[in-house]
């Protein structure tokens, strides 16, 4: 029984599962031909099922110019560019790079996309290696727009480069004023930013820059700190947050400011974008998208990630029947901010321009301009917490204090009008003559190994896994940070238990003497606290206010029933109420007579 023959009759299993294991092909023939084989004989059947669905590498790169013309009839104005390797003058040429941006995608980007790119790279899982370069941007729904992605043979200054310049014909060219792009901190990247586009922002991964300087200072607390710094939306804020940091641990803030928090902070990002991140996250999203496409070779991972984004944008374009004036994403950010707005008071000056009390600030609002001293309404497309108090002041109507809001709808339709033409399959491909060879596999010096490089801090018997290396734990026994109760120095200890805090308001302690001959002289005005005077009847100071009746209540006994005054009045003792009695009414008559003054008078 030869290997190729029960290939042939597995194909439509390999197709399904492409990563058949070798040990249940071993058991599926014992069962479907009751013949044992080893496993040697299973990845002969897997060679000959992969060389009859997919052929051989070099048939593989040599469809490459009839896949390039099939997209090209199917996309037409697309951009796609293949690039072979300048450096081995042979033929056929070897394969160097491949450029994919399709024109519904780039068109509806450039009607409606924010300016914002995330830029990143990521490894192709196969044994001839490579990388997938990406830019990623957002849609007005603040979710994963992929704009453009090409194959390269590495990550290295002139493949970014090279990304980069192609990226700016995709963007009609210009140096880049009002893009801005989001990386990791990677040389290759920051250099063909710089070249390429000398005039965008560049902002840099917080999350990458955490990871950096975590290394030294560890802890929640410090993580708090860290994070409360870099979400600060405005200078104020910051300087408060590294205050509060350096109290902690004042070498942590100059590491910090090492990293140059002008590429990394909200507080230094430019506000034309509209757009608040500091962070890689949509890049990310693009690399885990593509996960499964990335294990195959090139033109069955760009059929995967075409299909893939071709349905994606008639899924997103499904939302246009909704009714809604605002997106779900835009309409919980302002459900959060009206929550917050309880906490300001606004004062008008003029019709648009208000002044805000926000907790222990105060700030300036501008209707007109939609702006606000904490900047970050610049930096969002809808009005936070002081935009949405101040509405109910002015005159503007909803419609217009949402101008910026409603239009992300308009321009969400606009990213998603547009799609991408879907591809028949290699039969139907015109014939190009262009072969291609195959990269070279890279090898690197020294044994090859067997096992990934694993994190610092993974788990070694959990793959995957992290330690709990850098939590700060905190003991149950005595309360303290860096043990737990197992490792405590006072485990054993009668340790006296915490006192449980009374129900209610505390009372006043009166009953203690004040001491005048050993009391403290009187604090020094410029020692008293900055507190406003309060102002009492005809504007005169109240100093220590209205002086309190020291005199002890006068409490009858507490029961249930009718008690009599002197005078035969009926009172009324209720339980539990103090106080002077309250007259009820009089009577001459009552059940308990022996308890009548009258009845004695008349009968003594």
């Amino acid at each position: 029984m030869k290997s190729s023959w029960v290939a042939t009759q597995f194909l439509e299993v390999f197709k399904t599962r492409p990563h058949w294991p070798a040990k249940e092909i071993v058991e599926t023939i014992r069962r479907a031909y009751k013949v044992l084989v080893k496993r040697d004989y299973a990845y002969k059947v897997k060679v000959h099922a992969h060389r009859k669905l997919h052929g051989s590498m070099k048939e593989h790169y040599g469809k490459l110019g009839s896949y390039l013309e099939a997209l090209i009839q199917a996309n037409p104005q697309s951009i796609f560019k293949i690039n072979t390797d300048p450096s081995k003058a042979v033929f056929p040429h070897v394969f160097q790079r491949f450029f994919v941006c399709f024109n519904g995608i780039m068109q509806g980007w450039l009607a409606g996309g924010r300016k914002v790119l995330c830029v990143d790279s990521c490894f192709i899982k196969t044994f001839l290696g490579g990388m997938l370069l990406s830019a990623v941007g957002r849609d007005s729904n603040d979710q994963m727009y992929s704009l453009v992605w090409a194959m390269v043979e590495g990550e290295n200054t002139a493949s970014w480069e090279w990304f980069f310049y192609e990226l700016k014909k995709v963007l009609g060219g210009g140096n880049g004023s009002d893009l801005t792009m989001i990386s990791d901190e990677a040389q290759a990247i920051l250099g063909g930013v710089a070249k390429i586009f000398p005039q965008a922002e560049h902002r840099h991964c917080a999350r990458h820059v955490y990871a950096h300087w975590h290394k030294t200072y560890k802890g929640d607390e410090m993580k708090k700190l860290f994070w409360k710094a870099a979400k600060s939306y405005n200078e104020a804020d910051l300087g408060d947050a590294l205050t509060e940091m350096e109290k902690v641990n004042p070498e942590s803030v100059v590491t910090f400011k090492k990293y140059n928090p002008k590429v990394f902070c909200r507080a230094h990002v430019k506000t034309h974008t509209k757009c608040d991140v500091i962070v890689n996250n949509m890049a990310e999203t693009f690399n885990g998208y593509i996960i499964h496409a990335r294990a195959k070779h090139i033109i069955f991972m760009l059929e995967d990630i075409r299909t893939a984004l071709m349905q994606r944008m008639v899924i997103k374009r499904q939302i246009e029947k909704s009714t809604a004036k605002i997106y779900h994403r835009i309409q919980s950010m302002l459900e959060k901010e009206k929550y917050e707005a309880a906490n300001c008071t606004p004062l008008p000056s003029s019709a648009t321009l208000f002044q805000v009390a926000h907790k222990m600030d105060t700030l300036t609002v501008d209707l007109e301009n939609r702006s606000c001293t904490c900047r970050k309404w610049d930096l969002v497309v809808c009005p936070v917490v002081m935009g949405l108090l101040v509405f109910s002041s002015s005159t503007m109507k909803l419609k217009t204090m949402l101008m910026n809001a409603i239009k992300e709808k308009l321009n969400y339709l606009k990213m998603y009008c547009g799609g991408v033409s879907p591809l028949t399959r290699e039969r139907h491909w015109p014939k190009v003559d262009m072969p291609l060879d195959p990269p070279p596999i890279k090898i690197g010096p020294g044994r090859p190994r067997k096992s990934r490089i694993k994190d610092p801090h993974e788990d070694p018997k959990k793959s995957g896994k992290l330690t709990k290396h850098g939590v700060e734990m905190s003991c149950s026994v005595c309360k303290n940070k860096g043990h737990n109760k197992r490792t405590c120095p006072d485990k054993g200890k009668a340790m006296e238990p915490v006192p449980k805090k009374p129900y209610g308001r505390p009372r006043k302690d009166n009953s203690q003497p004040i001491n005048t001959a050993s009391s403290a002289p009187p604090p020094s005005h410029h020692e008293t606290t900055a507190q406003p005077s309060r102002i009492g009847k005809n504007g005169r100071v109240v100093g220590k206010g209205r002086k309190k009746n020291t005199a002890p209540k006068k409490r009858m006994p507490q029961g249930v029933g009718v008690l009599f005054d002197g005078h035969g009045n009926t009172l009324i003792n209720a339980p539990g109420q103090s106080g002077r009695p309250r007259v009820v009414s009089q009577m001459d008559r009552v059940v308990d007579q022996e308890w009548c003054p009258r009845w004695q008078q008349q009968h003594n």
